[in-house]
Protein backbone atom coordinates (compact mmCIF):
# COMPACT_ATOMS: atom_id res chain seq x y z
CA UNK A 1 0.00 0.00 0.00
CA UNK A 2 1.28 3.41 -0.59
CA UNK A 3 1.85 6.07 2.18
CA UNK A 4 -0.30 9.24 1.72
CA UNK A 5 4.03 10.91 0.49
CA UNK A 6 4.08 8.55 -2.45
CA UNK A 7 0.13 9.55 -3.52
CA UNK A 8 0.53 12.88 -2.93
CA UNK A 9 4.10 13.56 -4.28
CA UNK A 10 3.17 11.54 -7.66
CA UNK A 11 -0.09 13.87 -8.35
CA UNK A 12 1.85 16.19 -10.63
CA UNK A 13 -1.50 17.67 -12.11
CA UNK A 14 -2.01 19.18 -8.84
CA UNK A 15 0.64 22.02 -9.27
CA UNK A 16 -0.82 23.16 -12.91
CA UNK A 17 1.47 22.43 -14.97
CA UNK A 18 1.49 20.11 -18.03
CA UNK A 19 5.01 19.14 -17.84
CA UNK A 20 7.24 17.38 -15.96
CA UNK A 21 8.75 19.00 -12.90
CA UNK A 22 11.91 17.45 -12.27
CA UNK A 23 12.87 19.90 -15.68
CA UNK A 24 13.56 23.05 -13.44
CA UNK A 25 15.62 20.80 -11.23
CA UNK A 26 19.24 19.56 -11.18
CA UNK A 27 18.74 17.06 -8.52
CA UNK A 28 16.65 14.17 -8.28
CA UNK A 29 13.14 15.09 -6.96
CA UNK A 30 12.40 12.45 -4.46
CA UNK A 31 8.08 12.30 -3.50
CA UNK A 32 8.72 13.75 -0.33
CA UNK A 33 10.19 16.70 -2.47
CA UNK A 34 7.16 17.10 -4.46
CA UNK A 35 4.79 16.71 -1.32
CA UNK A 36 6.38 19.77 0.10
CA UNK A 37 5.74 21.43 -3.58
CA UNK A 38 2.36 20.86 -3.14
CA UNK A 39 2.26 21.64 0.73
CA UNK A 40 3.48 25.30 -0.05
CA UNK A 41 1.07 25.69 -2.92
CA UNK A 42 -1.96 25.19 -0.21
CA UNK A 43 -0.19 27.45 1.97
CA UNK A 44 0.30 30.04 0.33
CA UNK A 45 -2.88 30.63 -0.95
CA UNK A 46 -3.85 31.48 2.54
CA UNK A 47 -0.72 32.92 4.01
CA UNK A 48 -1.22 36.52 5.16
CA UNK A 49 0.45 39.38 3.30
CA UNK A 50 4.11 39.48 5.03
CA UNK A 51 6.25 42.71 4.98
CA UNK A 52 9.26 42.62 3.41
CA UNK A 53 12.46 44.01 5.74
CA UNK A 54 14.40 46.94 4.36
CA UNK A 55 17.93 47.56 5.26
CA UNK A 56 18.39 51.43 5.92
CA UNK A 57 22.39 50.96 5.42
CA UNK A 58 24.72 48.35 4.17
CA UNK A 59 24.06 45.27 2.05
CA UNK A 60 20.44 44.50 0.75
CA UNK A 61 18.07 42.39 3.61
CA UNK A 62 17.45 39.06 3.00
CA UNK A 63 13.25 38.62 1.52
CA UNK A 64 11.13 37.00 3.85
CA UNK A 65 9.75 34.39 1.74
CA UNK A 66 12.67 32.31 1.44
CA UNK A 67 13.06 31.68 5.35
CA UNK A 68 9.42 31.16 5.53
CA UNK A 69 9.62 28.21 3.48
CA UNK A 70 12.52 26.71 4.96
CA UNK A 71 10.46 27.25 8.61
CA UNK A 72 8.13 25.09 6.75
CA UNK A 73 10.41 22.25 5.79
CA UNK A 74 12.36 22.79 9.37
CA UNK A 75 8.64 20.90 10.08
CA UNK A 76 7.95 19.20 7.69
CA UNK A 77 11.27 17.06 7.34
CA UNK A 78 11.17 17.24 11.22
CA UNK A 79 14.78 19.07 12.03
CA UNK A 80 15.06 19.78 15.59
CA UNK A 81 17.09 22.90 15.33
CA UNK A 82 18.17 26.02 12.58
CA UNK A 83 21.82 24.74 12.73
CA UNK A 84 20.08 21.00 11.14
CA UNK A 85 18.09 23.18 8.69
CA UNK A 86 21.05 25.08 7.45
CA UNK A 87 22.96 21.75 7.03
CA UNK A 88 19.80 20.25 4.79
CA UNK A 89 19.70 23.12 2.92
CA UNK A 90 23.25 23.09 2.02
CA UNK A 91 23.12 19.33 1.08
CA UNK A 92 19.76 19.13 -0.48
CA UNK A 93 19.58 21.65 -3.82
CA UNK A 94 16.99 20.57 -4.35
CA UNK A 95 15.33 21.55 -1.05
CA UNK A 96 17.42 25.03 -0.93
CA UNK A 97 15.61 25.73 -4.91
CA UNK A 98 12.24 25.18 -3.86
CA UNK A 99 12.97 27.84 -0.46
CA UNK A 100 14.23 30.09 -2.84
CA UNK A 101 17.88 30.39 -1.80
CA UNK A 102 20.65 31.88 -3.85
CA UNK A 103 23.31 31.70 -0.78
CA UNK A 104 22.55 29.86 2.40
CA UNK A 105 22.26 33.14 5.37
CA UNK A 106 24.36 32.38 8.85
CA UNK A 107 22.56 30.90 11.54
CA UNK A 108 22.09 34.29 13.44
CA UNK A 109 20.23 35.46 10.69
CA UNK A 110 17.83 32.34 10.53
CA UNK A 111 17.53 33.12 14.32
CA UNK A 112 16.45 36.62 14.13
CA UNK A 113 14.15 35.94 11.28
CA UNK A 114 13.14 33.15 13.23
CA UNK A 115 12.40 35.44 16.33
CA UNK A 116 10.42 37.80 13.76
CA UNK A 117 8.58 35.33 12.54
CA UNK A 118 7.01 34.05 16.09
CA UNK A 119 6.11 37.46 17.17
CA UNK A 120 3.95 38.10 14.35
CA UNK A 121 1.35 35.03 14.69
CA UNK A 122 1.45 34.85 11.16
CA UNK A 123 1.00 30.57 11.25
CA UNK A 124 -2.31 31.04 13.22
CA UNK A 125 -3.70 33.74 11.28
CA UNK A 126 -3.02 30.96 8.01
CA UNK A 127 -4.30 28.05 10.18
CA UNK A 128 -7.37 30.36 9.77
CA UNK A 129 -7.57 31.39 6.59
CA UNK A 130 -7.26 27.56 5.50
CA UNK A 131 -10.39 26.70 7.96
CA UNK A 132 -12.56 29.48 6.67
CA UNK A 133 -11.53 28.72 3.06
CA UNK A 134 -12.55 25.02 2.92
CA UNK A 135 -15.12 24.82 5.22
CA UNK A 136 -16.82 27.75 3.88
CA UNK A 137 -20.32 26.79 3.58
CA UNK A 138 -19.97 23.65 4.83
CA UNK A 139 -21.33 21.89 7.81
CA UNK A 140 -19.18 19.83 10.04
CA UNK A 141 -20.57 16.92 11.88
CA UNK A 142 -18.11 16.87 14.31
CA UNK A 143 -15.48 18.98 16.26
CA UNK A 144 -13.58 16.47 18.40
CA UNK A 145 -11.43 18.52 21.41
CA UNK A 146 -8.36 17.07 23.30
CA UNK A 147 -4.75 18.33 24.50
CA UNK A 148 -1.56 16.56 24.26
CA UNK A 149 1.65 16.88 26.40
CA UNK A 150 4.81 19.29 24.54
CA UNK A 151 8.16 18.35 26.50
CA UNK A 152 10.80 21.64 26.94
CA UNK A 153 13.97 21.86 28.21
CA UNK A 154 13.23 24.89 30.22
CA UNK A 155 12.88 26.02 33.91
CA UNK A 156 8.84 25.47 35.12
CA UNK A 157 7.48 28.29 36.69
CA UNK A 158 5.96 26.03 39.40
CA UNK A 159 6.81 22.76 41.19
CA UNK A 160 6.24 19.29 40.38
CA UNK A 161 3.65 19.06 43.67
CA UNK A 162 0.69 20.49 43.72
CA UNK A 163 1.34 23.94 45.88
CA UNK A 164 -1.12 24.49 48.78
CA UNK A 165 -3.05 28.27 49.27
CA UNK A 166 -2.78 29.79 52.56
CA UNK A 167 -6.22 31.27 52.52
CA UNK A 168 -7.41 33.48 55.49
CA UNK A 169 -10.85 31.79 57.42
CA UNK A 170 -12.78 33.97 59.00
CA UNK A 171 -15.57 32.63 61.70
CA UNK A 172 -18.89 31.71 60.72
CA UNK A 173 -22.16 33.83 61.20
CA UNK A 174 -23.15 37.52 60.77
CA UNK A 175 -19.71 39.55 60.33
CA UNK A 176 -19.13 41.67 63.08
CA UNK A 177 -20.06 45.43 63.11
CA UNK A 178 -17.44 47.28 60.80
CA UNK A 179 -16.10 44.17 59.47
CA UNK A 180 -15.64 43.89 55.28
CA UNK A 181 -16.53 40.36 53.98
CA UNK A 182 -14.28 39.41 51.14
CA UNK A 183 -16.74 38.11 48.43
CA UNK A 184 -16.33 34.78 46.66
CA UNK A 185 -14.02 34.78 43.16
CA UNK A 186 -16.46 34.24 40.31
CA UNK A 187 -15.65 30.71 38.92
CA UNK A 188 -13.32 30.49 36.18
CA UNK A 189 -15.51 28.78 33.47
CA UNK A 190 -18.30 31.48 34.76
CA UNK A 191 -16.41 34.34 33.85
CA UNK A 192 -15.71 32.92 30.13
CA UNK A 193 -18.86 32.54 29.38
CA UNK A 194 -19.15 36.44 29.06
CA UNK A 195 -15.69 37.14 27.78
CA UNK A 196 -14.21 37.29 24.46
CA UNK A 197 -11.99 34.76 23.61
CA UNK A 198 -8.71 36.65 23.58
CA UNK A 199 -9.42 37.68 26.99
CA UNK A 200 -10.15 34.52 28.36
CA UNK A 201 -6.31 33.03 26.77
CA UNK A 202 -4.79 35.72 28.30
CA UNK A 203 -5.90 34.70 31.58
CA UNK A 204 -4.75 31.28 31.76
CA UNK A 205 -0.54 30.70 32.17
CA UNK A 206 1.03 30.56 28.84
CA UNK A 207 4.48 29.76 30.26
CA UNK A 208 6.69 26.60 31.05
CA UNK A 209 5.26 24.53 34.02
CA UNK A 210 4.89 20.83 35.61
CA UNK A 211 1.85 19.06 34.19
CA UNK A 212 0.34 15.81 35.03
CA UNK A 213 -2.35 13.73 33.18
CA UNK A 214 -3.25 9.94 33.42
CA UNK A 215 -2.88 7.93 31.09
CA UNK A 216 -5.02 4.50 29.94
CA UNK A 217 -3.67 2.63 32.78
CA UNK A 218 -4.74 4.96 35.40
CA UNK A 219 -1.28 6.03 36.18
CA UNK A 220 -0.19 10.05 36.27
CA UNK A 221 2.46 11.20 33.91
CA UNK A 222 4.31 14.09 34.63
CA UNK A 223 6.51 16.54 32.09
CA UNK A 224 7.78 19.92 32.36
CA UNK A 225 6.62 22.09 29.51
CA UNK A 226 3.71 23.24 27.57
CA UNK A 227 -0.08 21.79 26.46
CA UNK A 228 -1.36 22.13 22.61
CA UNK A 229 -4.71 21.97 22.72
CA UNK A 230 -6.72 21.01 18.99
CA UNK A 231 -10.19 21.41 18.00
CA UNK A 232 -10.00 18.83 15.02
CA UNK A 233 -13.19 18.08 12.45
CA UNK A 234 -14.38 14.20 11.70
CA UNK A 235 -11.55 13.70 9.17
CA UNK A 236 -8.63 15.16 11.68
CA UNK A 237 -8.27 18.50 10.24
CA UNK A 238 -7.43 21.31 12.89
CA UNK A 239 -9.26 23.89 13.35
CA UNK A 240 -8.36 25.57 16.33
CA UNK A 241 -4.94 25.22 18.15
CA UNK A 242 -4.09 27.09 21.19
CA UNK A 243 -0.80 26.53 23.20
CA UNK A 244 -0.98 27.09 26.87
CA UNK A 245 1.48 25.65 30.15
CA UNK A 246 1.64 22.02 31.09
CA UNK A 247 -0.28 23.04 34.42
CA UNK A 248 -3.66 24.97 32.65
CA UNK A 249 -6.22 22.15 33.12
CA UNK A 250 -7.73 20.75 29.76
CA UNK A 251 -11.73 22.55 31.06
CA UNK A 252 -10.66 26.12 31.21
CA UNK A 253 -9.96 26.08 27.32
CA UNK A 254 -13.43 24.64 26.29
CA UNK A 255 -15.19 27.78 26.23
CA UNK A 256 -12.77 29.90 24.32
CA UNK A 257 -11.73 27.63 22.00
CA UNK A 258 -15.21 26.48 21.04
CA UNK A 259 -16.07 30.36 20.63
CA UNK A 260 -13.23 30.44 18.26
CA UNK A 261 -14.38 27.74 16.74
CA UNK A 262 -17.93 28.83 16.10
CA UNK A 263 -16.35 32.16 14.26
CA UNK A 264 -14.20 29.57 11.20
CA UNK A 265 -16.92 26.83 10.66
CA UNK A 266 -20.23 25.63 11.24
CA UNK A 267 -20.89 22.28 13.48
CA UNK A 268 -23.34 19.97 15.31
CA UNK A 269 -21.70 18.01 17.87
CA UNK A 270 -18.99 19.07 20.17
CA UNK A 271 -16.96 16.12 21.93
CA UNK A 272 -14.72 15.87 24.62
CA UNK A 273 -13.67 13.31 27.21
CA UNK A 274 -14.66 13.32 31.01
CA UNK A 275 -11.95 16.39 31.83
CA UNK A 276 -14.21 18.58 29.87
CA UNK A 277 -17.28 17.46 32.74
CA UNK A 278 -18.72 21.11 33.33
CA UNK A 279 -22.16 22.63 34.00
CA UNK A 280 -20.67 25.46 32.35
CA UNK A 281 -19.47 24.24 29.35
CA UNK A 282 -22.54 22.16 28.31
CA UNK A 283 -24.82 25.06 29.39
CA UNK A 284 -22.71 27.29 26.34
CA UNK A 285 -22.52 24.57 23.53
CA UNK A 286 -26.81 23.71 24.44
CA UNK A 287 -27.09 27.43 23.75
CA UNK A 288 -25.54 27.80 20.85
CA UNK A 289 -28.17 25.16 19.58
CA UNK A 290 -25.21 22.24 19.13
CA UNK A 291 -25.29 19.01 20.93
CA UNK A 292 -22.63 18.12 23.40
CA UNK A 293 -20.95 14.94 24.17
CA UNK A 294 -18.34 14.68 26.78
CA UNK A 295 -18.22 11.79 28.98
CA UNK A 296 -19.48 11.68 32.41
CA UNK A 297 -16.71 12.40 35.23
CA UNK A 298 -17.46 9.93 38.23
CA UNK A 299 -15.84 12.88 40.28
CA UNK A 300 -18.75 14.90 39.63
CA UNK A 301 -21.23 13.08 39.90
CA UNK A 302 -22.79 11.20 43.15
CA UNK A 303 -24.59 8.71 40.91
CA UNK A 304 -22.85 8.25 37.35
CA UNK A 305 -24.30 8.89 34.53
CA UNK A 306 -23.51 6.59 31.09
CA UNK A 307 -24.29 8.17 28.03
CA UNK A 308 -26.89 6.28 25.39
CA UNK A 309 -26.39 3.63 22.84
CA UNK A 310 -26.72 5.74 20.29
CA UNK A 311 -24.59 8.60 21.83
CA UNK A 312 -21.57 5.70 22.82
CA UNK A 313 -21.54 5.08 19.03
CA UNK A 314 -20.87 8.80 17.49
CA UNK A 315 -19.10 9.61 20.83
CA UNK A 316 -16.49 6.93 19.18
CA UNK A 317 -15.95 10.10 16.38
CA UNK A 318 -13.62 11.31 19.18
CA UNK A 319 -10.57 9.19 18.52
CA UNK A 320 -9.81 11.23 15.89
CA UNK A 321 -8.55 14.34 17.85
CA UNK A 322 -6.24 11.13 19.61
CA UNK A 323 -4.97 10.37 16.04
CA UNK A 324 -4.12 13.93 15.07
CA UNK A 325 -2.00 14.46 18.30
CA UNK A 326 -0.37 11.35 17.04
CA UNK A 327 0.37 12.69 13.05
CA UNK A 328 1.86 15.80 14.69
CA UNK A 329 3.88 14.40 17.07
CA UNK A 330 5.09 11.15 14.46
CA UNK A 331 5.60 13.54 11.24
CA UNK A 332 6.22 17.44 12.22
CA UNK A 333 6.91 18.20 16.21
CA UNK A 334 10.36 17.54 16.62
CA UNK A 335 10.94 15.10 19.53
CA UNK A 336 13.11 17.84 21.07
CA UNK A 337 12.40 21.39 21.51
CA UNK A 338 15.26 23.34 22.41
CA UNK A 339 13.74 26.81 21.73
CA UNK A 340 12.74 28.70 25.06
CA UNK A 341 9.65 31.22 25.43
CA UNK A 342 6.36 30.62 25.17
CA UNK A 343 6.14 32.40 21.62
CA UNK A 344 8.89 30.48 20.17
CA UNK A 345 7.66 27.09 21.18
CA UNK A 346 4.28 28.52 20.23
CA UNK A 347 5.60 28.98 16.62
CA UNK A 348 7.20 26.14 16.21
CA UNK A 349 3.89 24.31 16.82
CA UNK A 350 1.75 26.27 15.07
CA UNK A 351 4.23 25.49 11.71
CA UNK A 352 3.27 21.94 12.64
CA UNK A 353 -0.24 22.16 12.74
CA UNK A 354 0.20 24.32 9.42
CA UNK A 355 1.67 21.61 7.60
CA UNK A 356 -0.63 18.98 9.63
CA UNK A 357 -3.65 21.02 7.70
CA UNK A 358 -2.53 21.30 4.15
CA UNK A 359 -1.74 17.54 4.09
CA UNK A 360 -5.05 16.55 5.30
CA UNK A 361 -6.65 19.24 3.09
CA UNK A 362 -4.56 17.53 0.20
CA UNK A 363 -5.66 14.41 1.41
CA UNK A 364 -9.09 14.84 1.58
CA UNK A 365 -10.17 17.85 -0.79
CA UNK A 366 -7.36 17.53 -3.59
CA UNK A 367 -6.79 14.22 -4.22
CA UNK A 368 -10.28 12.65 -4.61
CA UNK A 369 -10.62 15.44 -7.48
CA UNK A 370 -7.66 14.44 -9.19
CA UNK A 371 -8.70 10.70 -9.15
CA UNK A 372 -12.00 11.78 -10.72
CA UNK A 373 -10.04 13.62 -13.35
CA UNK A 374 -8.06 10.72 -13.86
Amino acid sequence: MKTITEILGGSQILLGISYDIQDLFEDFLTDKHRLFLSLLRVIEEVFPPVEEPQAITGRKAYAIIPFIRAFLAKSFFKLETNRDLILRLKSDTSLRTICGFSGIPSEATFSRRFDKLAQSHLMEQAINSMAKKYYKNHIVGHISRDSTAITAREKPVNKKKAIKINKTKRKQGRPKKGEIVPQKEDVRLTKQLHQKPGKSLKDLNQKCAWGGKKNSKGKTHFWPGYKLHLDVTDIGIPITAVVTGANVHDSQLAIPMEKMTERKVTHLYSLMDAAYDAPQIRSYIKGKGRVDLIDFNKRRKSVLQAMTPAEKERYKIRSTVERTNSHLKDWFIPDKLYLKGYKKVNCVLMTGVLCLSAVKILQYFHLPKLEIAA
